[in-house]
């Protein structure tokens, strides 16, 4: 078996790299001589609270406030407090850009196409987010997808976020009882859900499903019915009282996004752990520590830039869905394929 490595990086490519500009940038405010990626590693693990600071400055996380130190007590696990004194929004952080350029790219196994421009994006948002807000949705609420790998799971989730709301999501596959086993643990009261999705041809309904999750569900107070793209919706035989999607998104009122600040540590989204030994257990990952792992592992590790395009083959019944997501963070195209 040969050892010869598949592929080496150019030297160019290289020396334009965030970890290369990240090193030069740690070796000139520390007074370093960081050379290489384990000297790197070292010194992140043995300064926590520099390195942290660091990745916060480096990625433009956008936040307001100040903090005295990254983490107040490094023994606790869990309890360790992140960068106390400052406030942000999630939102606010993934929708920098308002132009022209693509933000989402999406294509299904059906053959159907779709972009959204960044501008695209920021208007849905906030479309979404001010419905939302109209209906009841205040910081802290759960809001509950059912979903595709759709643009508009992606909309639903920031616009959910916008509002310091808590986002969690399942995906079509997930059946009756694993949406619900899920979802009653956190008492959501929106719920978005698909109309259909397709799986090796089939045409499957999600729908028919609803009645049930109701039932189980009964923090539940609205619904919001998405078709799935380039299709007509469908509600046959549904006798539940939901709201289109496309007549949200088209308002002809022009909602202006208002962002609700939160603390660092403060929820974000909530998912689950596979559900092999008795229900999933809800794990809850916290706005500032989303945006500074994604944006440490996107941009840092994996060289993500403005402008590049993203894709992570995933459902958003998994963490990676908001992994993918989160490269929006570094004005990058996200590429979504169901």
């Amino acid at each position: 078996m040969s050892n010869k490595p598949l592929w080496n990086p150019s030297t160019e490519l290289i020396d334009n790299s965030h970890i290369t500009q990240f090193i030069y940038e740690v070796n000139q405010e520390f007074d370093l001589s960081i050379k290489k990626y384990s000297e790197l590693h070292a010194w992140s693990i043995s300064n926590i609270d520099h390195f942290w600071e660091k990745i916060l400055s480096f990625s433009n996380i956008v936040y307001e406030g100040e903090f005295d130190q990254a983490i107040d007590d490094k023994s606790k696990m869990p309890g360790a407090e992140w960068f106390k004194g400052i406030k942000l929004n999630y939102a606010e952080n993934l929708l920098k850009k308002n132009n022209k350029n693509p933000a989402i790219i999406f294509k299904s196994e059906n053959g159907y196409k779709t972009i959204l421009s960044w501008k695209d994006l920021n208007f849905n948002v906030a479309q979404i987010s001010e419905w939302m807000k109209l209906n009841g949705i205040n910081k802290g609420d759960r809001v509950a997808a059912y979903l595709p790998n759709l643009p508009e799971t992606v909309i639903a989730y920031i616009s959910t976020s916008t509002l310091g709301a808590i986002w969690s999501s399942c995906s079509p596959d997930f059946g009756t009882a694993g949406v619900i086993d899920r979802f009653s643990q956190i008492s959501p009261k929106i719920l978005f859900i698909g109309d259909k999705y397709f799986y090796n041809g089939k045409k499957i309904n999600i729908l028919e499903r609803l009645p049930e999750i109701i039932n189980k569900v009964p923090s539940i107070k609205k619904i919001v019915v998405v078709p799935y793209p380039g299709t007509e919706i469908e509600k046959k035989n549904i006798r539940i009282e939901t709201y289109d999607w496309n007549k949200l998104i088209i308002s002809k009122k022009k909602n202006k996004i208002q962002y609700v600040m939160s603390n660092f540590n403060d929820p974000l989204t909530i998912l689950y752990s596979s559900g092999t030994t008795g229900k999933p257990k809800c794990i809850c990952h916290g706005i500032g520590g989303v945006l500074l792992q994604h944006n440490k592992e996107l941009q840092i590790h994996s060289d993500v830039k403005e402008n590049d395009r993203v894709f992570y083959f995933t459902t958003c019944g998994w963490m990676m869905w908001n992994w993918l997501v989160g490269s929006l963070s570094a004005g990058a195209t996200i590429l979504l394929f169901d």
